[in-house]
């Protein structure tokens, strides 16, 4: 589906060297481990959720780094955000810092506040929920960026986090969480870089009608070979 990168590891695009473009390509990776930051372990029935993924994109660290955490810029480009901004008066992007967001989402629809969190300027942070967000008891956002060797650009991980308050809608939520978690990375890279990201989406449009063809020739299969029997 894409090209897998290994690891080493509207705003303005970077400059390229001698008018050259770099094609970049997305790198796909759910994680539920705690590779980056360790979960806060499940207290009684809360169900900890853990989801990252990354994708390389034609922006410098530090143009990315703003656009994903600034909360008054946040909803002017995220299809999954109705509402962002401050609440404190500094408005200053710093640890502890204070912000209110409201998501789209009918589940998770309510407004909440969140708190900064691991910011280290131009190279990664989040926030994390102080209150109830839906059926979450918890949701958290980290952000990493990493400039990618030898080209122009900037890989960025999205890490999702979260812990449901009841088991039974684990497995609804872990799936909104993952499908928010895709389109707020692609929205980030329309907003810098709209034709790779018309790449990317169409790729992965091809790449589910082919999984969807495969299921309907393995399930004509086996119809076919239970009538031989």
């Amino acid at each position: 589906m894409f090209k897998l990168l290994r690891r080493s590891s509207s705003s303005p695009q970077p400059e390229s060297e001698g008018g050259q473009q770099t094609t970049l390509s997305a790198r796909p990776e759910v994680r539920k481990s705690a590779e980056q930051r360790p979960v806060t372990p499940a207290r009684g029935n809360q169900e900890p959720i853990e989801l990252s993924y990354t994708l390389p994109m034609r922006g410098r660290p530090e143009v990315l780094y703003r656009l994903a955490l600034v909360p008054t810029r946040r909803a002017a480009w995220d299809s999954n955000m109705t509402e962002s901004g401050w609440l404190d008066e500094t408005q200053s992007l710093k640890n502890g810092a204070r912000a209110r967001f409201r998501l789209k989402n009918r589940l998770l629809s309510s407004r909440f506040e969140a708190e900064y969190e691991g910011l280290k300027p131009s190279k990664a942070g989040g926030w994390r929920s102080l209150k109830n967000v839906g059926p979450l008891e918890e949701l958290s956002q980290h952000w990493e960026f990493r400039p990618l060797q030898g080209q122009q650009g900037t890989e960025v991980t999205l890490t999702v986090r979260g812990r449901v308050r009841f088991g039974w809608v684990r497995s609804q939520v872990e799936r909104l969480l993952y499908n928010l978690m895709l389109s707020t990375l692609l929205d980030m890279q329309r907003e810098i870089d709209a034709p790779t990201a018309a790449r990317i989406q169409e790729m992965g449009e091809e790449a589910k009608r082919r999984e969807e063809a495969e299921r309907k020739a393995q399930k004509a299969a086996r119809k076919a070979a239970k009538k031989r029997r």
